[in-house]
């Protein structure tokens, strides 16, 4: 299943309406609204119909505010803290998205493939170079190194550079 089905059958399950609607007056591609006595909806722009992978991006984005940010609501005194607030539902609602599209044991597997690359691998992942290098950061942040299993790691201490690190095996004399 692509991964925009995927996210088009998990707003099902959810009960979320999805519309497209002309946002561009509003400069946004994606809105989600949750107001008690409507179902909750997403309002997506009339231009991701043509661009699949921005679809994807902006739709997992959304579903990461419902999933992550619903219900918090910017009613600070200073526009200090409401710029904090907003960041941080934000970021909550991309590294939901990032998690949800792209697991850790998806890059396992793909890069044991023999993907050489970050194009490829975005490819055999259905993403952006931009969403992985976002997965990736999210990861950087919680781990240095994925071991891919077969003796060697991914390591990301460097990014937006990443490479496959095998360690030297020695024979005993």
């Amino acid at each position: 299943m692509r991964k925009l089905d995927k996210l088009y059958k998990l707003a099902d399950e959810h009960k979320i309406d999805i519309r497209f609607f002309d946002l561009k007056e509003i400069g946004t591609l994606g809105i989600n609204i949750e107001k008690e006595g409507i179902p909750h909806m997403i309002l997506l722009d009339d231009s991701l119909k043509l661009d699949a992978m921005m679809h994807l991006e902006v739709l997992s984005h959304e579903l990461g505010h419902y999933f992550t940010t619903v219900g918090i609501f910017i009613n600070n005194n200073t526009i200090y803290s409401d710029s904090l607030d907003i960041n941080r539902s934000e970021n909550k609602a991309d590294r939901w998205a990032c998690e949800y599209l792209i697991t850790e044991e998806e890059i396992i597997e793909i890069l044991n493939e023999k993907i050489v690359g970050v194009d490829d691998l975005a490819d055999k992942l259905d993403v952006s170079v931009k969403l992985l290098s976002k997965r990736l950061g999210y990861l950087a942040i919680k781990k240095q190194m994925i071991n891919l299993r077969n003796g060697k790691f991914l390591v990301l201490t460097n990014l937006p550079s990443f490479y496959i690190y095998e360690p030297i095996k020695f024979n005993k004399i």
